[in-house]
Formats: C-alpha cells, sequence, structure tokens
C-alpha cells in the first residue's frame, strides 16, 4: 500500500504517494518497496500499490504552495466522493480545469496542483507511467490499483478516455485488454487475476491486484 503518505493529520503539504523520497526518507514508493525486498520477501512476489486519488489540504497561507506549506486541515470534500482530505482522480481533473496550477515535483516524480488556499497531491498519466517503469526495472511482481471506482470510469472529467490511469498501468506493463468496469483486469494467456473486494473509509471500493504480464 504504497500511498497515504501524507495527509491532513500532518500539518504541512506532502504528496500522497511519491516514487521517491524528498527529505524524509522513509516517506517513498520506492523506499516502502526497498524495505520488504531488504527484509527478505522476493521481488517477484510484491505488488507496488498504485492509487487513482489524491489527498487535499487547506494552506495556512495560499501565497506559500510549496512541500512542507503549513496547512490547516484536509481539503474541502469532492462532489462525488465527499470526503474531506481526498479527491479522486476526476475530482481532480474537475479542479485543474478550473483554474488551478499544475506543478511537477520532479525529485519525487509526481504532480500536484493548488488554487487559492486549497493544495493538492496526486498521481497523473506521467507519473503512473514513471512509475511502472521503475517497477519493471526493479523486477517487481506487478500493479494493485487502488481503486478502480476513483479513476475516471466514464472519461468525461479528464478527457482522456475511460479508465485513464488504469489504462496506462495496464498498457505499461503489457497487458492486452481490460473490463475494469466489472472489478477486474484480464491478462495474456497463462496469467492468473487475484483480486478482491475491499471496503476503506466506509465506502465500498474494489482494490485490485494486477499481475505484471511482463516476462
Amino acid at each position: 500500500m504504497t500511498y497515504d503518505f501524507y495527509s491532513s493529520w500532518d500539518g504541512k503539504t506532502g504528496e500522497n504517494s511519491p516514487l521517491y523520497s524528498d527529505g524524509n526518507a522513509y516517506l517513498s514508493v520506492d523506499y516502502a518497496m526497498n524495505y520488504w525486498k531488504s527484509n527478505g520477501a522476493p521481488a517477484e512476489k510484491l505488488l507496488v500499490g498504485f492509487p487513482t486519488y489524491g489527498h487535499n489540504f487547506i494552506l495556512q497561507n495560499p501565497s506559500n504552495t510549496a512541500l512542507g506549506a503549513p496547512t490547516s486541515g484536509p481539503g474541502p470534500a469532492g462532489p462525488y466522493t465527499k470526503e474531506a482530505g481526498l479527491l479522486a482522480y476526476y475530482e481532480i481533473c474537475t479542479f485543474l480545469d478550473s483554474g488551478a496550477t499544475q506543478a511537477w515535483d520532479a525529485p519525487q516524480d509526481v504532480p500536484y496542483a493548488y488554487k487559492g488556499n486549497e493544495w493538492v497531491g496526486y498521481d497523473n498519466i506521467k507519473s503512473f507511467n514513471i512509475k511502472a517503469d521503475w517497477l519493471k526495472k526493479n523486477n517487481y511482481a506487478g500493479a494493485m490499483v487502488w481503486t478502480i471506482d476513483l479513476d475516471d470510469f466514464t472519461g468525461s472529467f479528464c478527457k482522456q478516455g475511460k479508465y485513464p490511469l488504469i489504462t496506462t498501468l495496464k498498457n505499461a506493463l503489457g497487458l492486452q485488454s481490460s473490463s475494469a468496469s466489472q472489478g477486474f483486469l484480464a491478462f495474456p494467456a497463462g496469467q492468473s487475476v487475484r483480486g478482491e473486494e475491499s471496503r476503506k473509509r466506509g465506502q465500498g471500493r474494489a482494490e485490485q491486484a494486477v499481475p505484471q504480464g511482463i516476462t
């Protein structure tokens, strides 16, 4: 579960799922996965978590939009997810379309955005591709997506097609086809599908384990 590294309880802005660390060596995808591997878990049995949501914050000072900027609490709830401090990817696209400034966090290889006193750290197509390449180079087993329904499942918000993040991940890992709307992903012959229905924050959301499919 390589996400939720920063949220409103931290009192400062931070990335939800940074690939690399920036100041705190423990809070990154790279560190978390290497921790398991260095303690004896085989890389070929480890799945990397990919979030299709971000965490938003209220800035104490709207003119300070940097990483680590002081915050006063969670950002406003999205119109659909209705949970303060969390936005689905499709809600983030709406935030971006409203005039938010987009920025790229180069040291951590993930984006963030801000407008007024609201700040959000999230993942997008670019960061998913970078993480997928890193996953393959490190010979991890595959990816787990949290969650199917937080991606732009209609394709109408982000204008990037249906399930833009999951589709990006599928393509990057060499998978052939998907049926994400039914709660699973399909793989090349000989590959198995491992999935389970989970509940998080009182809402039913599907968690998906995605074998890499790369030989």
